[in-house]
């Protein structure tokens, strides 16, 4: 152990706390918190002990600011989420070591109270326990010695007290002095003398120096070690925010709540809470006549303060609602709303708030927040959800518990079956929103595809309920395939020998070929397609007063939702955090073509969006424009990335015709998703393990938090070794122990990579690294090239030793880079590969993002794309072009 001699243990103590930035000491509360945790129940109180030296300031804070117990309940589970180190797993593996730490310092150690207690929750076990070191001078003691904790090893010195605590150890604070430590019947030297003489009664005092020299206590020990996860805890302030309680003090607003059943959905019932705010109460936001920005100024009542300042914008609302069963919370909710303030006449504002839940009795807490005028509403009640048989019967009795109302409300499909205090604006927002499809009637849907790429022949299937489908006509990529008129509704189909994406539809038609029906399905879209569909309304329908918005999903396996936005025209209505994405839409009096659209959020900021067009004359022609993203590397004649150039310094051509740029990003602050695809074929057995440890490096140099990566291993096949992932120690767990062996399935492998990354937003890169040329693939070059070219994923191919007589393998890697608007590197030593990752990486990290709206509306042909930068002493890389 290569230890430095200290003049006293005092010097260490001190040095070690001005270098370390002390954590706050576990138990630190001030008296307010310690009056509000004497007053919790048993079981919180237990595990607040239990997260001592877990919970952060911020945190406890939070906790103990919450007044109802499924609340604390709820931030218990949230505390440990916030912790998980593999979110995607089925389990929690942090609190499951922390649990086992707990019971293993309660079954040694005499409790988590004690101080060897204690260090096992802090520390875990430790490397190495020393046991009595110089008795001759010391008491009794255990030291516990950890490595890792960051410059240099740590140790506990716990030592051997009389008292009566039920463990006889307690750890020993360098601060006190080697008197502290000193046996009765040594020579007892004074605080801070030096070391040498007071251990000069050991029979190995060197050593035993060294090893107290180590020493910490518990609060440098937390400061310098690693073994706790420390997340951000914005997760408790966000937590906060979405409480059901009421501020202190608070303004309230004027608003009344019916519940109202409104039919069915499969098995559940559609519960519906209906709003209405007394618009004298609210504030109404607005912006000055010469800013579009946002003004925090508002105004009571939905008028402007001033009569030509201030145009009135929306009312903006959050809706934040628990509903429990018994004593336990069943579900949260999550809502904003924006009413443009032209839109709802009268004197009252309506929001509507929709949950599916199956008969039963539940408790429903709702809170409305006037985010203009900081007002609140909050109602608490019994909910008596009916049985299916009474919800078709629309009975409707309300009755008084003691706990507040109950109520069984009525069947809101029909405007009779209203209350009559239902006026107006909330009236024609109820009626729209008509109930659920039953399960009876008539839905097509398209059963999922295999999860691979499809080429050649497969079935297709579809799954037809209710009555009234006498033919389906299937379409591929826009194109008629065939009808069938009588079940079962599949086919056959033929997706073609070469790896392509297509969308496939289906469509049902009555006996008077109306059409009743519809679906669609992408093809080859990748595992992790991300996508959002309004099925409500329907595309070209006619509405009146409202309509009912209705979107489906489909979310990649591991990612999470954060929200669904529904807009009307341009104005932001609604924002749902949380199923079922559907929303009642009030339409405007005055005009006549409207589209509804969705937008889809990911927690990492990738979206998804669909439009629909509703209201408009009969020979309207919906025109789809595509908005071209492009990844741009600008370089000089020596190969060096340039940076700091701006959007007016570049020209963007598609198929010679100038293009308006509209948006303009550097790519250092977005997202990447990159595949890595390693050669693991025979001829890579003397370059693997290298090849490993290069590819590691680049992980732990280019991905960041907000950035994922995969790693692909190749010979006879192409297989995932590692899913996408930001988490380092599973991207090493995938590259260890590869073994060399088969042929090379190199172009298979391109493809495979390419669809793996396909469905994806944001910057996407493939970096393959290969020794030699294709021995095995079912797919030809072209067909790789081919696929690369309308992917939008850029290649970086690695020829590792690639025989330059081997051209046309050397070519085949370079034409596919070019193409994609990667690069080609070729390494003749498995040492170089460090520096050709840095090269990618520093490309990866400066290039830029450019985006247009294609001027052009028709045809399908390829469209050749062109970036040019008004210097010519640079240039530019991007991708040829893009398949519409």
């Amino acid at each position: 152990m290569a230890v430095r001699r200290h003049a006293s243990l005092l010097v260490v103590g001190l040095v070690l706390a001005v270098l370390v930035p002390a954590r706050i000491e576990a138990g630190s509360r001030t008296p307010e918190q310690e009056e509000t945790i004497a007053r919790l129940s048993e079981a919180n109180r237990a595990w607040l002990a239990e997260v001592e030296f877990l919970i952060t300031p911020p945190e406890l804070e939070a906790f103990l600011t919450l007044r109802q117990d499924h609340r604390r309940r709820q931030f218990i589970e949230r505390f440990w989420q916030a912790r998980d180190p593999f979110p995607s797993s089925p389990v929690n593996e942090f609190h499951q070591e922390w649990l086992q730490r707990i019971e293993l310092a309660r079954d040694r150690f005499a409790g988590i109270e004690s101080d060897r207690g204690r260090a096992l929750l802090l520390g875990g076990a430790p490397a190495r326990i020393h046991n009595n070191l110089c008795p001759e001078q010391l008491l009794g003691n255990e030291i516990w010695i950890y490595r890792d904790t960051g410059a240099r090893d740590a140790a506990l010195v716990f030592a051997l007290r009389a008292g009566g605590s039920r463990d006889p150890y307690q750890l020993w604070d360098p601060f006190d002095g080697i008197s502290a430590l000193a046996s009765p019947s040594a020579s007892r030297p004074t605080f801070g003398s030096q070391l040498g003489p007071a251990l000069a009664g050991c029979s190995r005092p060197q050593e035993v120096e060294e090893i107290l020299s180590l020493a910490v206590d518990f609060e440098r020990f937390a400061a310098v070690s690693e073994r706790l996860p420390r997340p951000s805890t914005e997760w408790a302030a966000a937590f906060l925010g979405r409480s059901t309680d009421l501020p202190d003090d608070a303004p309230l607003l004027g608003a009344n709540l019916e519940i109202l059943f409104a039919g069915r959905y499969q098995s559940r019932i559609v519960v519906q809470s209906l709003l209405t705010i007394d618009k004298s109460t609210v504030a109404v936001s607005s912006i000055s006549s010469n800013t579009p920005e946002k003004t925090a100024a508002s105004t009571p009542g939905g008028t402007p303060e001033s009569s030509g300042a201030k145009t009135p914008r929306a009312y903006n609302f959050v809706v934040d609602g628990e509903i429990l069963r018994g004593e336990d919370l069943f579900e949260s909710f999550h809502y904003r709303f924006n009413i443009p303030a032209p839109a709802i006449e009268g004197s009252r504002l309506p929001l509507v708030v929709q949950r599916h839940l199956r008969p039963g009795q539940y408790r429903q807490i709702l809170r409305v927040r006037d985010l203009n005028g900081e007002r609140f509403f909050r109602d608490e009640r019994m909910l008596e959800v009916p049985s299916l048989a009474r919800v078709r019967t629309k009975t409707r009795t309300e009755t008084q518990a003691a706990t507040g109302p109950t109520t069984t409300a009525p069947v809101a499909d029909t405007p009779a079956s209203l209350p009559s205090e239902i006026t107006g604006a909330a009236r024609s927002l109820v009626r729209v929103t008509q109930p659920e499809p039953e399960p009876s009637g008539t839905t097509l849907k398209l059963l999922p595809l295999p999860d691979r790429m499809l080429t050649g022949r497969g079935r297709v299937e579809t799954r037809v309920s209710g009555e009234g489908i006498a033919k389906v006509a299937f379409f591929l990529n826009g194109r008629r395939i065939m009808s069938k008129s009588r079940p079962p509704f599949s086919l056959e189909l033929d997706f073609g020998e070469a790896p392509r994406t297509h969308i496939l539809e289906a469509i049902g038609y009555d006996s008077g070929g109306a059409e009743i029906a519809r679906d669609r399905l992408p093809v080859n879209s990748g595992p992790h397609r991300f996508s959002i569909r309004l099925l409500e309304p329907l595309a070209g329908g006619r509405y009146a007063d409202g309509l009912k918005a209705r979107a489906e999903l489909s979310v990649p396996r591991g990612e999470t939702l954060d929200r669904v936005e529904l807009y009307l025209n341009e104005a932001l209505l609604a924002t749902l955090y949380q199923p079922p994405y559907v929303q009642p839409v009030l339409l405007p009096t005055n005009e006549r073509i409207t589209y509804v659209r969705a937008v889809a959020y990911l927690a990492d900021g990738n979206s998804a969006e669909d439009v629909v067009i509703i209201n408009g004359p009969e020979n309207l022609d919906e025109v789809e424009v595509d908005f071209v993203e492009l990844y741009t590397s600008v370089v000089d004649r020596k190969g060096n990335n340039i940076e700091g150039l701006e959007a007016s310094d570049f020209t963007v051509l598609e198929d010679s015709i100038d293009q308006r740029i509209r948006r303009f990003e550097k790519v250092v602050d977005l997202p990447i998703h990159a595949a890595l695809i390693l050669d693991a074929s025979t001829s890579m057995e003397d370059d693997l393990e290298h090849a490993e440890r290069a590819a590691m490096h680049f992980f732990q140099r280019v991905i960041q938090p907000k950035d994922r990566a995969a790693v692909v291993i190749f010979n006879d096949q192409p297989e995932l070794k590692v899913p996408l992932t930001n988490n380092h120690e599973v991207m090493a767990g995938g590259l260890a122990g590869m073994v060399a062996e088969g042929e090379t399935a190199l172009y298979d492998s391109i493809v495979f990579g390419l669809y793996y990354l396909s469905g994806l937003r944001g910057k996407r890169a493939l970096i393959l690294l290969t020794d030699g040329e294709d021995s095995c693939s079912k797919y030809s070059y072209s067909d790789a090239m081919d696929f690369a070219r309308h992917s939008g994923v850029a290649v970086y191919a690695i020829g590792l030793g690639v025989d330059t007589r081997l051209n046309q393998a050397q070519g085949l890697l370079r034409h596919i880079a070019k193409q994609t608007g990667g690069a080609y590197y070729s390494a003749s030593a498995v040492n170089q590969l460090e520096g050709i990752y840095k090269r990618i990486e520093e490309e990866l990290r400066t290039q830029y993002l450019i985006g247009y709206q294609s001027s052009q509306t028709e045809g399908d042909e390829f469209r050749e794309v062109e970036v040019k930068v008004g210097r010519r002493d640079l240039r530019v890389k991007t991708i040829p072009g893009y398949l519409p």
